[in-house]
This record gives structure tokens, sequence and C-alpha cells, in this order.
């Protein structure tokens, strides 16, 4: 059996608590940080610094795949009720009752959303690791139209009528492969009723540096902001990446820069934080104020009108141990501005830029939400550690925590009366006073055990045990088959591409400790697949460490055996000059020697990139039309040419080309035979290709 840090759930709903809101009436939260000028500060009242302690879960829900964006909340009149909205790793996003936590539909991607989404007019506008920017039905999930970027879209859009001539979603690409190879900012035109096309480029932006147009490896994952100036002029800010690190302001109308302002350049010098913007005329200032840190550790306070700065705070100043970047984007409520940093939050004087309280040492990506009444309000934000956190406003003090297992990249909306937040494990939590609290059940698989072979009999038993300190409801169980990433549904009895879950048979249901039980199908075939169990106690809280094994299930077919000879698992190779893409080849084998027809007819690969999450697609240009680039953000098998097309045994090779900088790399190949079936337990490693004097695969 085992265990790691990210589960992939049908939802459990804890009835410790009344249920609040999931109506018109409730403050939304409809995109990152929840407005256009990213204010981060909820209208709603429901907690405060007298009742922050008593948070707990309302209900949780397994998403299938680790998240890294985060949840938005928004009434959909439709349904009469609101919604989550959340997308995950796995390229799925999904849309849950804003109360019950039960998924009202499922949309997939090509690649894996890093984008949070924006939610407008019954649309839901958000931006994928697959080029594209979706525009999709919220209350059914249904695509109405999608715009094609050259890149990867990791922005979060911000969606506006910046003129009155109809709404736009302003967001950024981070070039082909999301690394150092350019991008843009752009303009789309939304789904409105005007003559321009739904789903079409307005403008584009990517005349980034000093002269404009000197930095062509800059591209931007900021999430813009949209403000007016004190003149009434339409202004979208936002960061541009490394190898810049600058502050663009932009006329939402035409595209043409307004201004620029530099942070400091160092090693790695993203604006990747979303600017906060005061308008004209808040605390005194008269042009307004934009509010954004740099992954140089200084938050900049800029004039809205003109970019010059106002003040600025240095965070590494104020701790010289911290290394780690800023980029969390900052929420202003009256003149107290919140952010995370390298090494906890931080409270500054909106105004001076004076530092009214630190608290934590953790790293904070995370961008804090503010709720409470004034006087009482709590900031909320996820740590690095898997842990969520309540402080006190006015002191910075520690009000609550939640302990999520997992690293937290995504910032918390508040809504209906809760606060949704993910983690990296892949759960949805809402939290809300009076929830469920205290321990969370544990679960194990005792069989079949990690990596177990198994006689092809038809179907597969599983069983395990689950305890909880209040006594365990159920265990929920996913079944993957690894081959075809399909999901098992006892439901429709049939394999599915959306994540599904099933109860197991417990032995004592409701008592502290049970066994459980279930079986799953298999074909002739057989195959690779992947079990998890997660357990759910009395209070609707989920195992957050799902228990995991994976297996393989012998073929009754007679399939062919393929080997990866060349490199080896793990292997460190280097880069023969640093800098430069060059050639890996991989070699291995094929054997067929049973069956009507032995022989090996086929033998395909597949090469990922881990990091990027891209696909080796062959030729150069083979990734997006017009580009260069061999790699691509969707799935892609190759052919593998063949020493002995059609014999018993062969021998084969297949050489790829590497991205310009270090990365590691997943290499899968599996032969199919002349009958027609491919081998299912086909072999696959990781290769880490590094600089010279770099002697660490990680």
């Amino acid at each position: 059996m085992r265990r790691r840090r990210a589960p992939w759930a049908v939802v459990a709903v804890s009835s410790a608590w009344a249920l609040i809101g999931g109506t018109a009436l409730a403050a939304p939260w409809p995109m990152f940080h929840r407005d256009a000028a990213h204010s981060g500060v909820s209208a709603e009242t429901f907690v405060s610094t007298t009742n922050a302690a008593q948070l707990g879960v309302a209900w949780e829900a397994n998403t299938g795949a680790a998240v890294q964006s985060s949840p938005v909340v928004a009434y959909v009149a439709s349904l009469g009720r609101s919604l989550v909205f959340v997308g995950n790793q796995g390229g799925k996003l999904s849309a849950y009752d804003a109360a019950t936590g039960v998924r009202q539909w499922v949309f997939s991607a090509g690649a894996a959303f890093q984008s949070t989404a924006a939610v407008v007019g019954n649309v839901v506008y958000v931006g994928s690791s697959d080029h594209l920017l979706y525009a999709l039905n919220a209350a059914t999930g249904k695509k109405i139209c999608a715009f094609q970027a050259p890149g990867v879209i990791s922005a979060s859009p911000v969606v506006v009528n910046p003129d009155g001539t109809g709404k736009v979603a302003y967001f950024g690409d981070n070039g082909l492969t999301g690394a150092d190879d350019g991008g843009h900012e752009w303009a789309v035109n939304a789904v409105d009723a005007n003559g321009a096309a739904n789903c079409s480029a307005k403008w584009s932006y990517n005349a980034f540096g000093d002269p404009p147009g000197s930095q062509t490896l800059v591209g931007s994952w900021s999430p813009p902001a949209f403000a007016r100036d004190v003149n009434g002029r339409p202004l979208l800010v936002f960061g541009s990446s490394s190898p810049e690190g600058a502050v663009y302001a932009l006329d939402a109308r035409t595209g043409v820069r307004a201004w620029r302002f530099p942070t400091r350049v160092e090693f790695d010098s993203d604006v990747g934080a979303g600017p906060a913007i005061s308008g004209p005329g808040v605390n005194g200032f008269a042009d307004g104020v934009v509010y954004v840190a740099g992954k140089d550790r200084v938050m900049y306070a800029l004039n809205l009108r003109t970019g010059a700065e106002l003040w600025e705070f240095d965070t590494a100043a104020d701790q010289p141990a911290v290394i780690d970047p800023t980029r969390s984007s900052a929420a202003l409520v009256g003149r107290t501005l919140v952010f995370g940093t390298g090494a906890g939050i931080y409270a500054l004087d909106a105004v001076t830029g004076a530092k009214l309280w630190h608290s934590g040492t953790v790293e904070v990506v995370s961008s804090p939400a503010v709720v409470g009444p004034a006087g009482g309000r709590i900031v909320v934000a996820g740590q690095r550690d898997g842990t969520i956190v309540a402080l006190d406003l006015a002191t910075g003090s520690q009000l609550w925590a939640y302990a999520t297992g997992a690293n937290i990249y995504a910032s918390p909306a508040v809504s209906n009366g809760r606060i949704y937040m993910t983690a990296a494990t892949g759960f949805l939590y809402a939290f809300a006073v009076g929830g469920a609290g205290g321990g969370v059940p544990d679960t194990s698989i005792s069989q079949p055990t990690q990596d177990q072979t198994l006689a092809n009999t038809g179907s597969v038993a599983l069983s395990g045990s689950a305890s909880d300190d209040k006594g365990v409801a159920k265990v929920l169980l996913a079944v993957r088959d690894r081959n075809t990433n399909r999901w098992w549904s006892p439901a429709t009895g049939s394999w599915g591409t959306t994540f599904s879950q099933f109860d197991a048979v417990l032995g004592s249901p409701g008592s502290a400790a049970t066994s459980w039980g279930s079986t799953f199908p298999v074909p002739a075939a057989g195959g690779l697949y992947e079990v998890q169990a997660e357990a759910v106690d009395g209070d609707g809280q989920h195992d957050p460490i799902v228990a995991l094994v994976d297996l393989g299930v012998e073929s009754l077919t007679h399939p062919p055996t393929t080997t990866i000879d060349s490199p080896l698992n793990d292997e460190l190779i280097y880069y023969p000059v640093s800098g430069q893409s060059f050639t890996i080849t991989v070699q291995g084998t094929a054997t067929d020697t049973a069956g009507t027809k032995p022989g090996v007819a086929a033998v395909w690969i597949v090469i990922k990139n881990l990091e990027h999450g891209e696909y080796f697609c062959g030729a150069a240009g083979c990734g997006t039309s017009g580009e260069s680039s061999s790699w691509q953000p969707t799935y892609k098998k190759l052919p593998v040419p063949l020493d002995s097309p059609g014999a018993t045994f062969t021998t084969w090779s297949f050489s790829f080309t590497t991205y310009d900088h270090p990365h590691n790399y997943r290499i899968t190949a599996w032969a199919v035979d002349r009958d027609g079936y491919q081998d299912l337990v086909n072999p696959s490693i990781r290769i880490c290709v590094r600089d010279v004097g770099v002697d660490i695969c990680y």
C-alpha cells in the first residue's frame, strides 16, 4: 500500500452547521481576488475575529487531480443557486454546488488548468496550458467558443466592458513552452451581443522592454487588473515575466502602452503577482495607486496614472535570511495592505508603506482574502506547508488553522457564508463557522499490494481498512485504467474520462475502525491500474492523504513485450554545451512469439517534459502552426522505426531534441503485435537533463 500527498471526490456534506447563502443575495467572488481591481475583500460578515476559531469543514470535494488554480464563486440564475468553479492539473474544470458540494458538471481541456476562471454574464472564461482561452456556459459547462493563443495561458483572465461597446477578456500567455520564450498580453472579445465575433482577438501586445520590443523572450503569467485613471482612461495593469520583470499599464481599448515600471532585475525576475488597484482619490492619492510585488521581494506602490513610484517596502531587507520570492497579490482594505511573501504574511500602511505587522515564517504564494465586519476582519490565506490560516487583520495574530496535507498555491474565495480553498492534494474545501473539525480519518489498502501483478480472472478484489476518532461513515474508491486514463463507474458499468468515485462495502459502518472491500472488472487484455481509497468520517471530513496502489493484471491475449534499454531510469544526462538543445537517443527491444500471427507490427513512444507538461511531437514546427518548437501541450504518441519490422524480435531507436535548459523527461514506449494487441505493461522511465556539475536527479 502506498500513500502520497496527491489524491484526486465526490462530496461529503456535514450537517453540523446551518446552510447560509447559495442565493443571488450572497456576495459573489467571480474572478481571481474577487474583482477587476483585485481588492481581495469580501462584503460578507459571517466570520470575524470573535468566531474565526470555530471555522470547520462544511464540505470537501476531490477534483480528481492536483490543483494550483483558485476557486471562484458565482450565482447562476438559470439554476437558481451559486456554483464554485475550479480547474485542476488533469485538465478538468468542474463546477460544484456552493451549498452542498455536489458536482454540477465537468469540462475537459487538452492540458492543465493553472489559470483561475472568471465568471461574467453566465459565461466562464478560463485559460489552459493547451494555449486556449475557453468560454463555457456557466450552467452546463458546454463550450461556447475558444481563442487560440500562441503560448501557455497561466494568467487568470479579467473580464470587463472597458468602453461601453462590449465585454473583453484580458489575459497573458507565457510562451510556447511556458519558459522564457516570448508571449503576449491579449484582449479578446468576450461573449456579447455586439458585432464583434465571440472569442476573437481585439488586440495583443508584446513590445516588452525599453526600448519597446527589446525583450523578445518575455510574456506574462500575472493576473491582469483593470481600473480607470483620474482622467477616465481605462487601464490594464499586469506584470511581465523573466528575463525582464516589469509592471505595465496599457490602454484597455487599444493596447497602447501607457507606462512601464521596471523592478529590480535578479536571477528570476518575474512580476507574477497580480496588481491590486486603489482608485483615484482613495486614501488621499488623487491619481490612484497600483500595489504590486515582484520576485525581487519588494512591494511597490505606483501612481496609477503615470507609473511613478510612490513608495516601496523591501521584505528582503526586513528579513535578510529569506530568499524565496514574492508571488502573492495584495488585498487592500482601508489603508491596510496585506500580502504573502517568501516567509509569512505582511501588513503595510497603504499610504506610507510602513510595516504594521508580520506573521509566520512559511512561504505564502496564496493571495490573502479579507472578510468580516469593520473592526473584526480576518485575513485568510494558504501556506506552502499546506496549512490554511486565519489572522486578525488588526494585529496579525493567528486565530485558526487547518492542515490540508499538501502544498497550497491557490487563493481563497469568500461567498455564501463560506471560505472556499483548494490544495495540491486535489481537494476543494468549503469552510464555515460551526463546520467539522478535529481528527481526520485514515485509510489503507491491504489488497492488492503496491506493484503487484495479478492473474486475470475477469475482476480484481479490493480490500483495506479505515479508522477515525468519530467513526467511519464511508470509504470512497476510485479506479483508473492507466493505459487509457479512464475511470471505472459502477453506476454506468463503464469506463469514462471523468474522475469517478464509488462506495466500498464497510465491515462495520460508523465504527471507529472498519474493514472495507469492493471489486472492479478487467478485460481479457489485462493492463495497468491505479486504485485510490479515501475514508470519510461522520462529520464529512475526508482523509486528506489518499491511499494509493498501482497494480498490473496479466493478459490472456499473448501481447508483445517492450523494453527501454537506454537511457536508464533516473539517469543524469548532461548538456554538451550549456544553454543549447541537443539530441537524446532512446533504444530498446520488442518481442512477440505467440498468438495467431507472431511478430511485432509497431512500437509507439511518448516523451513528456515533466515540468512544462509538454509532449515531443516530432519535427520542428509541429507544436503550433508557424512556431519552430518540437513540443506541444497536448498528448502526442509517435511511431518508432523498427530495425526488423514484423519479426518476433526487433531492436528500435528513437531520437528527440531537448529544451535548451534543464528539465526532467518521462519516456514511455509500447509495442503492438501483428494480431493488434499492445503491451499494456509498458516500460516508462524518467531522465534528468542537467548542466555539468549538477549531480542530482530530483
